[in-house]
Parts: C-alpha cells; sequence; structure tokens
C-alpha cells in the first residue's frame, strides 16, 4: 500500500474546516497534515511542511485564495485543489492562471471532496 496522501487543509469557516478535516482524517489514504485559518498561514504551514495536496478555500483573509495559490505555485511542487462558496465555473480559469489544478464546490458531499484529492495522487 502506498503512503497516504499528505493533505493541508486552508479554510476560515471553522465549521466548515473542522468538519472537512473529520472527514479527511476517516480515509486511511488522507493524512491530515495541518489546518490553516487565513492565507499568510496556508502559505506558511505550505512551505514549511510540504503537502501531497493544498486544499484552499478561495476566499481568506490576510491573502485570498489566488494569492495563495500563487505564491505556493512559484516556491513549491505542491498541488493546489481550491474550494469555494461560491458559483465554481467562474473562478475556473483564474484559479487555473494560479497554479490551481481543481476548483471544488462546497456543495459537494464531503465523501465526494476526499475521493476528488485522491485523484491528485
Amino acid at each position: 500500500m502506498s503512503a497516504p496522501l499528505r493533505v493541508l487543509l486552508a479554510d476560515d469557516h471553522d465549521a466548515y474546516r473542522l468538519g472537512l478535516a473529520r472527514a479527511i482524517a476517516r480515509w486511511n489514504e488522507l493524512e491530515l497534515v495541518a489546518e490553516a485559518t487565513d492565507g499568510v498561514q496556508a502559505v506558511e504551514l505550505t512551505l514549511e511542511l510540504a503537502p501531497d495536496v493544498l486544499l484552499l478555500d478561495m476566499r481568506m483573509p490576510e491573502l485570498d485564495g489566488l494569492d495563495v495559490a500563487r505564491r505556493v505555485r512559484a516556491a513549491t511542487t505542491t498541488t493546489i485543489v481550491m474550494i469555494t462558496g461560491g458559483p465554481t465555473a467562474e473562478l475556473v480559469e483564474p484559479a487555473r492562471d494560479a497554479g490551481a489544478a481543481e476548483v471544488l464546490s462546497k456543495a459537494l458531499s464531503r465523501a465526494e471532496i476526499c475521493r476528488r484529492l485522491l485523484a491528485h495522487r
């Protein structure tokens, strides 16, 4: 069996982040390495921990998700998967331009988000 996919979760909404963190923890193929609550922390933790995937909220305090993605992409090989509560279609192009591999809706089930993360092995 291969090593679990190491995930850093960055979202400023506590209840959503904690629920998603619990979901990630239930998957043997995923390992939650840290949680960030703002954009600056997301960049710092990604640079420090070098996760396989950064699951990044589009709208974050301090630095928004697109700014975080640009900084992470410039400095690491971490895969960036963005999540948003807004309409995903209009955000795909700006997110990809910033370095994101995929944009997911927060309306997806937590299990589906975990499955989509695993697609980035």
